[in-house]
């Protein structure tokens, strides 16, 4: 596995600073990606576009969240998964559709590009379920947990009580879709684990990288 950036805690000051600095520049400019989206999604025309807009702000929301709280010194993934799952709820709400997160254990020694893609990642799994999972006016459930397996491994997992997965077992929608979301985990060196027959469980592993 490829060695974490240092934590905000063990950078010089000077360095820290610039950091501090860079990720606050790198959120704004998010930010304003964000907006410029809504407002061409607000303008589309064609439903489709519309929409394919609407998730695109979605995806950089997380990235600008992410980034947010990294520029206030929340580097963990529990703070980053916990903006993710209340902007989550925000959608699932209206639809009577609870986001549960569960925290088994403690996780330590992700790097800031380990903590955005997996909160991505959970982001884009989390909403196909809000969005194809439930019938419509059906209430539910989607929980979300993050735990350690032996060998010291996270395992981040996303269920729901919804109806069952297509025989394919792929994810529905027009989303990031199954390949590009195994893509993501695979670039910072992890696996996405699809449901097996009968389930609707995806997991995502990850080995932590190791703290300089």
């Amino acid at each position: 596995m490829a060695m974490s950036s240092p934590s905000l805690r063990h950078l010089p000051h000077g360095d820290d600073l610039l950091l501090r600095e860079t990720n606050h520049r790198c959120a704004n400019d998010l930010q304003l990606v964000v907006s410029l989206l809504g407002l061409q999604s607000r303008r589309a025309e064609i439903p489709e576009v519309r929409q394919a807009l609407a998730d695109a702000m979605d995806r950089v929301a997380i990235l600008a969240r992410a980034r947010g709280a990294i520029n206030h010194g929340s580097l963990s993934l529990e703070a980053a998964l916990l903006q993710t799952c209340e902007a989550l709820q925000a959608q699932a709400e209206p639809r009577s559709i609870l986001i549960s997160l569960h925290i088994r254990q403690n996780t330590v020694s992700l790097s800031a590009n380990q903590i955005t893609i997996l909160a991505l990642v959970v982001n884009e799994l989390t909403t196909n379920a809000i969005k194809h999972a439930f019938s419509e006016g059906a209430s539910g459930h989607v929980t979300i947990t993050v735990n350690r397996i032996t060998g010291g491994d996270l395992v981040i997992t996303i269920d729901d009580d919804g109806l069952p997965l297509p025989k394919h077992g792929s994810v529905q929608g027009s989303g990031l879709g199954l390949g590009l979301a195994k893509r993501l985990m695979a670039s910072i060196d992890g696996l996405l684990i699809p449901p097996s027959p009968g389930s609707k469980l995806f997991q995502l592993e990850i080995t932590p990288a190791a703290e300089c």
